[in-house]
Formats: structure tokens, sequence, C-alpha cells
């Protein structure tokens, strides 16, 4: 196996390189990444679950990125989609390129029910009818969560304000552990 090779300094201040070879000892086993060390060890080997973030909040957007950073669901990482508003994000729904699993939706934006336009949006396309969606309003006065889960057919619902990782997380496991798509 060999090495890098390092720089060493002459006595004339020019570089050389010295090539290093490593030798496996008689009793050493092949190192192998586990469950917990990372994405970078299997780079393709699980296809990670897409989730699209629609908020028009950019703070939104950082968060949720810095709580998922590294997190596995059932074994497959996640790859985050932004939108900024209800707007872009049917524009990309609709196009198809981008193929998604969940949508992180919240419902104030370009006005007072832009989330919740656009979910009844996608359920009435038959292609999206069960694309799951969970709601993250920061207003839940104007979408309390009775009335949205009693009118539309929602996922789960979190609130921006009581949100942590961690119920991040346990959404997104319970959701797309559920979930009927192919993996």
């Amino acid at each position: 196996m060999t090495g890098p090779s390092l720089p060493t300094m002459e006595s004339d201040d020019t570089a050389r390189w010295i090539l290093l070879r490593l030798k496996p000892l008689a009793d050493d086993d092949p190192f192998e990444f586990g469950e917990e060390d990372g994405d970078y060890a299997r780079a393709g080997s699980a296809q990670p679950w897409t989730i699209l973030v629609v908020d028009d909040d950019l703070e939104v957007h950082r968060a949720v990125e810095l709580a998922l950073t590294m997190v596995k669901i059932h074994g497959r990482p996640l790859q985050l989609c932004h939108c900024a508003s209800a707007a872009d994000a049917r524009t990309l729904l609709l196009d198809g390129s981008q193929a998604v699993d969940l949508v992180l939706l919240d419902v104030v934006m370009e006005t007072a029910d832009a989330g919740l336009t656009l979910l009844e949006e996608i359920r009435n396309l038959p292609v999206m009818r069960n694309l799951p969606v969970l709601l993250h309003t920061g207003q839940p006065g104007r979408a309390p969560e009775q009335a949205v889960r009693a009118q539309y057919d929602v996922s789960g619902y979190l609130t921006k304000s009581t949100v942590t990782r961690q119920v991040l997380i346990g959404a997104l496991d319970t959701i797309l552990g559920g979930s009927t798509l192919a993996t």
C-alpha cells in the first residue's frame, strides 16, 4: 500500500519528497466503517431520502440543515432541497426533475395560507397524492393543528417555537418509516 509523500527540506530550502510504503501487519483486519462512521464512508451505498424544505425564512432553512446534518433515517442519509416560497416549490414539484420523498412545509409565506394551498394542489395530483407532507408552522394560530388535521391530509404537524432537533428527527423517522415509497 502506498501512502502520501511527505515534503522534506534540504539545506538549500528546496522541497524533496519521501515516499512512504505501509505494510499491513499479519494480524491486521481490513478497516471497515460502521453505521455511525459517516456518509463519506459509503458514498452512494444507500440512496438518500430527499426532503424538500419550503419556507420563506432563511434561518429556518439553516436550522433544519444544521439539525439534520449527518442524520440517517432507516439507514439512509438525508438530502435537503430548498425552496423559499410555495410558488418555487410548486414549480419544482410539477417539473418532476427532482424526486422528493417528503415535504417540510411552512404555512404562511407569500400569503397567509400559501402552504395549505400548495398542500391542496399536491393532494389533488394523482402522482403526488401520497407524498408525505410535514407542516412546520411558526404561526399555529393561523393554522391550528386540529383544524388542519381535520381538513387536510398531513403526515405531521410541528410548531417552530417548540420543535427540537430530536422531535424533528422523530417525526421524519415515523413518517418515512411508514412511507410506501419505493426505496
